[in-house]
Parts: structure tokens; sequence; C-alpha cells
């Protein structure tokens, strides 16, 4: 029996990792049995797993119990703790004493969840044949990295803020060099990210590969592809969390001093803490020729619907830091060109005739521009752009063949310690 144990942060609870639901279909097919552990106990579930899944939800946060145990926890495990705080001390030479304690913290966060997943795989009664796949490389894979089980092996996905140490506040993400050299295998979402960590933690190896994440997509309806003429308003999107670095202040400017005869429609689909400060500067500075909404939080089914039934004519990502945003990757398998700013492994997505990249510190001038640019363009310029957007979805982040990929190099993997 071929058994899954799947670490997440949230799915299938909350709104966020929303883009796993593209890729537990795949997971469902190729495994016996799957155990999910989420490290979330806040929110409701929100996403459908399948028949053959177990669902399990860890309180990262050391409970009461937890904190009682912490001693013989500690005790038990002093030599692994050791051992893992030196090797790091000697690997970063320079840490900060913040840093160290930030460091010690992670190593019990990962024993404390290494001792959890124990702790279900003996209830669920299995010792062996398991693929243990932390979909973040934070103390999930930190944790499975620690585990022994037969004829199992140990995998874990790396994304952007997982990944890039300067998108942290510290500067500092502990244990990267301690999880590569135990895990079986690491999936980078972008060759940005492998060939940053091989730097960062100064070696590469066979077991580090890039696997890109994906989107699944039946194809545009072609009732929404209304020449421009025929149409009153030009409408953007934007699509994300409203948090600083997503940078939604910089659309709201470009906008403001953009020089068009045509009416700009502009939508942001996405929450965040920064939704009332955003609605408040777009209603200070926007004009009348722009008009402008947001949407709040939409299920993926959701937007895309309303990417399927209305026109839309340009996508924009003025994020400051990013990994390789699915976002875009949802926009260009609905043939929309796309504005974005060159950081992390955007490039990878925003390919010549797809849409334009900026400078990650471009002025709303600038910004601005650009979108005069698209909105000047004309109908067949336009077309060749949606037609390039689609086929570059399609040959690279295709959900149907990139996870049918992942699944088949989990596999062959697995299949090397049987």
């Amino acid at each position: 029996m071929k058994t899954l144990v799947f670490v997440t942060s949230q799915f299938p609870y909350g709104t966020s990792e929303s883009f796993i639901a593209a890729e537990f279909p795949f997971l469902a097919w190729s495994f016996d049995k799957i155990i999910v552990v989420a490290q979330n106990v806040k929110f409701e579930k929100t996403r459908n797993t399948s028949s053959n899944t177990a669902v399990y939800r860890y309180n990262p946060a050391t409970s009461l119990p937890g904190f009682l145990f912490l001693p013989v926890l500690l005790f038990s495990n002093l030599k692994t703790i050791s051992s893992m705080y030196n090797d790091e001390i000697v690997f970063r030479k320079n840490l900060t004493t913040k840093n160290r304690s930030n460091l010690l913290k992670k190593i019990i966060k990962a024993i404390q969840l290494k001792t959890y997943l124990n702790k279900v795989l003996k209830e669920e009664g299995i010792n062996e044949s398991v693929v243990f796949y932390s979909y973040w490389f934070k103390t999930g894979a930190h944790a499975i990295s620690m585990l022994q089980y037969k004829n199992s092996i140990k995998i874990s996905r790396a994304h952007g803020s997982d990944l890039y140490e300067e998108k942290t506040e510290s500067g500092y993400l502990p244990l990267l060099k301690f999880s590569a050299q135990k895990l079986d295998a690491i999936f980078f979402t972008s060759k940005n990210g492998k060939r940053y960590f091989e730097e960062k933690v100064g070696f590469d190896s066979p077991g580090f590969l890039v696997s890109y994440l994906g989107v699944s997509n039946s194809g545009r309806d072609v009732a929404c592809n209304v020449p421009t003429e025929y149409r009153d308003k030009y409408t953007i999107v934007s699509c994300s969390n409203l948090i600083p670095l997503k940078r939604i202040d910089l659309i709201i400017n470009a906008l403001s001093i953009i020089n068009t005869e045509k009416e700009i429609e502009w939508k942001h689909f996405g929450d965040g803490i920064l939704k009332n400060k955003l609605e408040a500067l777009a209603e200070r500075t926007l004009s009348k020729k722009v008009s402008w909404s947001f949407m709040g939080h939409y299920p993926n089914k959701e937007l895309f619907k309303y990417y399927n039934t209305n026109h839309i004519d340009l996508f924009i990502n003025a994020s400051s830091t990013e990994g390789i945003p699915v976002s875009i990757m949802e926009a260009q398998s609905f043939g929309i060109p796309v504005i974005a700013t060159d950081t992390g492994a955007v490039e990878e997505l925003v390919v010549t005739g797809t849409g334009s990249l900026l400078p990650v510190d471009c002025t709303p001038s600038e910004l601005a521009r650009m979108i005069e640019y698209y909105v000047n363009l004309n109908e067949q310029e336009i077309e060749k752009i949606r037609e390039n957007g689609i086929r570059n979805w399609n040959t690279n982040f295709n959900a149907s063949s990139n996870y049918e990929n992942f699944i088949t190099q989990v596999s062959s993997i697995l299949a090397s310690v049987m």
C-alpha cells in the first residue's frame, strides 16, 4: 500500500494555498491513502479532498500539554538538537544572537512536528512505503527530514517566501542546508529558485529538480473576445492579497496619471489588511474616467468563471518580490496580456510576446506609460499576444501535464528505494 503524508500550511482549510486544489486530484489518483497534516486550527474546511484522504489538524503553537511535555521532548532529542544547531552555526558562521535564537526555536518546532507525524502514522498503522511531502520548504520540510521509514522517501517543494531570504524580515531562513542534505528531492517551482538555492547552500544535487506549478483551464470563451472598437471600456485586472509587498498602491497611482481617451475599468481580486487604505487611495486619486472595484476574495472556480465570461484587456502584477505567481499563470491561460515587475522568477512566466516586464523599482509614471502602450495596440497585435500567452501556459504551466510529470518523478524516486 502506497501512502502519501502531505504536510500543508492550511489546505484544505481557509483561503490560502488555493493553488493546491489543482494538484490534489493527481495526488488522490496516485496513492492508495493520503494523510494531510494541515498546520491550521482556526479556519473552516473550504476545499474538497478525496475518499482516500484522512485530514489531521496540527497546531503549530505549543499547547499547555505540549509545553509540559517539552522538557521530556528536549531531553530525548538533545543529541539531535545539538548536532543541528552546531552544524548550522558552522555553515552560517556569523549568525546574530536573534537569528541563533530563531534557529533554536525552528529546530524545536521541527522536532515537535516530527513527533506528531510519528504519532499519526502509528495511529494509522503505517510503518513503510510512505512518500513524505512538505508543500513548503519550512517546518514541514525540516520535520520530515528527520523521519526514518522503510521503503520511504522525503520530498518538498520550494516556492518563494520559503526560499528567498531577502523576503524575510530577519533575512535568514534556518536549516536550508540540513534539509537539503536529508531530503530525497526538492522540487523548485522555478529555475530561478533552484539557482538561488544552489548558491545559498553551496552545492547542487541530482535531487534538486524544477517542477512548475500549473493551472487548469478548458479554454477561453470566444464570445468574450470582442474587438476593442465595439467595447466602451478598457478592462484591467489584478489579483493578489492586499498586503504591502503586492504594491497595489503603485497600480492606483499609475492609473491616476494615465493619459488615454478610452475609459478604464480596473478590478482587483483579493482581500487583505490594506483594503480600506487602498480603497481610500483609489477614491481620493482616481478620476471619473477610471472606474474601479475591489472584488474581495474569489475562489478559483469563481475567478476562472469571471475570466471566461468577461473580456479582459490587461493583467498587472506590481509586486516588489515574488516566487513564480500562479495569478499570472491563470491570466495567461485565458490569453490575457500581462505587465509585471521583473522579480523572482516572473521572467520565466512573462516571456517574449506574452507581455512586458518592468524594473522592480519602476515608478507610477513608468507603469502608466506601459499601460498606455497596451491600450493603443491594434487588435491584430493584441490577438498575437493572447495566442502567445495561451501557448506559453499550455507548454509550461498546464496543470495536467505538470502534475502528471511531478507524479512520475516522485514514483521514480520511490521505486529507487523499494
